[in-house]
């Protein structure tokens, strides 16, 4: 079974050194099996890191890496697993990163924001083993369709930013429903100042959600249909004005009434551009340009994107358990960064960590790369010119 261990200090009340962080970290993800000549979890682990940090193919990871044969035979360790299986794992680091977190923030409450991000598909969608999970459309090059996933991230202007938790969508899910089930676990766990969402959330199914938990929201509104225009027509520049709107939406066959406040402001100035803003929102604020500020915390999540997709695991197989399962793994990797750069300062740069974590892994002997001793020999028997 391959199970993620958490990677931080939170096993101990006191904070133990590098070296045993990161050993922590490689050499507990995967529990091994009991039989001779197997597969260490030393190996998977670095394995799976040396594709992370190298942006490559596992399979590809594991000719230069050589400690794993070939990608089949991590993925057999997660056959028998369910994506809640890889789900749950991650959750119960999060569970005890948040304990250490907030003992460090002086039990400050956390902004956190939900967002989406794709993961193009390549590969012909007929011979696609879990359609259920491609979704039509790519923004890449030569790719028709994607993967989704779901994140909720620490987004808040102090300290670090941290994946909390993440799901992949199928095709025709309901939106509200990961929302809810992923914030009632951080809500658990995370004292909660705001919960963020951009305009792909526009949903008054969701709004519903956030209610009946019972957390501060602010959704970033699109502009459906004309209810929102007379009342632009009616203000002045920079003006702010609070509305309380109804609804009913159907699911399942079932009615249900939800209401909300909206936030409209008029023209209001932002990085030298004018915008027009709707928030659905249960903030009441004093000033128009407070709503934006604390929105411009949303905009961490996208950093994290940015990120993670410089330290992504890729792989051919179209098993939705094992796509999930990498990008769960990017997400663990670029916590461990984050991590570390709490300690060393904002320096220590993903490219650092990247440089630091390969040295790393070749001194204990977590990686030895196949053709090193032939490679050494080489130079050993070039002579450099004067």
């Amino acid at each position: 079974m391959i199970v993620f261990k958490y990677f931080t200090i939170i096993y101990y009340r006191k904070m133990v050194n590098k070296k045993e962080l990161i050993n922590c970290f490689t050499k507990s993800l995967v529990v091994e099996e009991q039989r001779k000549n197997r597969v260490t979890t030393n190996g998977i682990t670095s394995t799976l890191i040396v594709s992370a940090l190298s942006m490559a193919f596992v399979n590809e990871s594991c000719k230069s890496a050589g400690q794993v044969s070939k990608s089949q035979v991590i993925y057999r360790k997660l056959e028998a697993k369910s994506l809640d299986d890889v789900q749950n794992c991650f959750r119960e680091h999060t569970v005890r990163f948040v304990k250490f977190l907030k003992i460090f923030s002086r039990n400050r409450k956390f902004v956190i924001s939900f967002d989406t991000t794709d993961e193009a598909f390549y590969g012909e969608y007929s011979e696609a083993e879990d359609k259920l999970y491609l979704h039509e459309g790519s923004e890449a090059r030569e790719a028709e369709y994607h993967y989704k996933f779901l994140t909720v991230a620490i987004t808040t202007s102090f300290g670090s930013r941290y994946v909390l938790d993440g799901v992949i969508l199928p095709r025709g899910h309901y939106i509200e429903d990961y929302v809810g089930s992923m914030l009632k676990f951080v809500k658990k766990h995370l004292p909660l100042e705001t919960v963020l969402f951009d305009r792909g959330f526009t949903s008054w199914a969701v709004i519903h959600v956030l209610r009946k938990l019972k957390v501060c929201y602010m959704i970033f509104w699109k502009k459906h249909g004309s209810w929102y225009k007379k009342h632009f027509n009616q203000m002045k520049k920079e003006e702010c004005k609070r509305i309380l709107r109804k609804y009913k939406y159907c699911k399942d066959k079932n009615g249900y009434k939800v209401k909300s406040h909206f936030i409209l402001i008029k023209q209001l100035k932002y990085e030298e551009k004018t915008y027009d803003w709707i928030f659905a929102t249960n903030l009441k604020l004093d000033k128009a340009e407070n709503y934006v500020k604390i929105y411009k915390k949303r905009w961490g999540i996208e950093t994290i994107y940015r990120v993670t997709d410089d330290i992504r695991a890729y792989t051919t197989s179209t098993k939705a358990l094992l796509r999930y399962f990498l990008f769960m793994f990017t997400c663990l990797t670029y916590n461990l960064w984050k991590h570390f750069q709490n300690y060393l300062g904002e320096n220590f740069a993903l490219t650092n960590f990247q440089t630091c974590m390969i040295i790393f892994l070749t001194k204990t002997g977590n990686i030895y790369p196949v053709h090193y001793d032939q490679f050494e020999q080489i130079m050993q028997n070039q002579h450099a010119p004067i």
